[in-house]
């Protein structure tokens, strides 16, 4: 962890961190309804400029490269040319391929296996959500994922959060990890700003807004990373992070992240919402 930044006043840092989690929000909320007019210039282009230009660890290359190639494919569901519902399992199974990324990182180079046991949970427990195109939606044209109740989701989006907390920590520094709590809490806050659509936002946004939130950080911070390195610094937050490092904490962390998997899991199993059915490559009328 980097100690040679000098510390910035509690105010500063609160105020660059609510510009900065009030940014990505926005984009991600806007590129989200605009999969074609907002989501590429404010997502896909920025992403493959910085992946040409900048220098990004193993890790960042390979998880932004991942996301702004579903960024771009979104385009094409969004325009028909083939059905969108094939693009939303496939959303699904890249949610647990991006889980699985992190937890091998956890378990390999971190060897951090509280954390990794909470990420292969959380793998598992994909199987409890579904997607859906949200076709009729009063405006934007995207994709919803929930479990079969509102608990299933909360249960998920909040072990999904605690989960990759903990592994940001592990992966990059203090300052980075401050600024990946807005990156988690954004796409929370667009899914209670979204609730006024009723059946088609929500929680079942929080998905959509987790991967544009995540791929619009992404290229911020591997391109202005020293700045985020410097300005984010806060002593006080870095000495959190090396206690929630602790064994009692991770054990804590663990338990909670498998009961709530165990509760979505238990909860779908039971409404028999366990399964998958195949779209047709044709896509439907819009």
């Amino acid at each position: 962890m980097q100690t040679s930044f000098p510390a910035r006043p509690r105010v500063e840092l609160l105020v660059k961190w609510l510009m900065f989690t009030g940014a990505i929000l926005f984009m991600a909320i806007m590129s989200a309804f605009y999969p074609l007019e907002a989501n590429v210039p404010l997502i896909v282009i920025p992403s493959v400029l910085v992946l040409i230009f900048a220098k990004p660890v193993f890790f960042e290359k390979m998880k932004l490269t991942t996301l702004v190639i579903m960024r771009l494919l979104i385009v094409f569901a969004a325009y028909r040319l083939f059905n969108p519902q094939i693009y939303v399992d496939v959303i699904l199974l890249m949610l647990i391929i991006n889980i699985l990324e992190a937890t091998f990182t956890d378990l390999l180079k971190h060897k951090k296996y509280f954390n990794a046991v909470s990420g292969f949970a959380l793998a598992a427990g994909v199987i409890a959500l579904k997607g859906a195109w949200a076709y009729g939606a009063p405006i934007g044209n995207y994709y919803l994922v929930t479990g079969p109740t509102l608990a299933v989701t909360l249960c998920y989006v909040f072990a999904y959060t605690l989960w990759n907390w903990i592994f940001v920590t592990d992966e990059f520094s203090a300052s980075v990890s401050f600024m990946h709590v807005g990156f988690l809490l954004a796409p929370i806050l667009g899914s209670l700003a979204t609730l006024g659509l009723g059946a088609y936002g929500g929680f079942g946004m929080w998905l959509l807004l987790r991967a544009n939130t995540l791929s619009i950080g992404g290229w911020m911070q591997i391109g202005a990373k020293g700045w985020f390195e410097k300005e984010y610094y806060s002593p006080k937050f870095e000495k959190f992070i090396a206690w929630t490092h602790k064994t009692l904490p991770q054990v804590v962390f663990m338990i909670i992240n498998l009961a709530l998997i165990a509760t979505c899991i238990g909860i779908a199993a039971s409404m028999g919402a366990i399964g998958y059915t195949s779209a047709p490559w044709a896509a439907p009328q819009a």
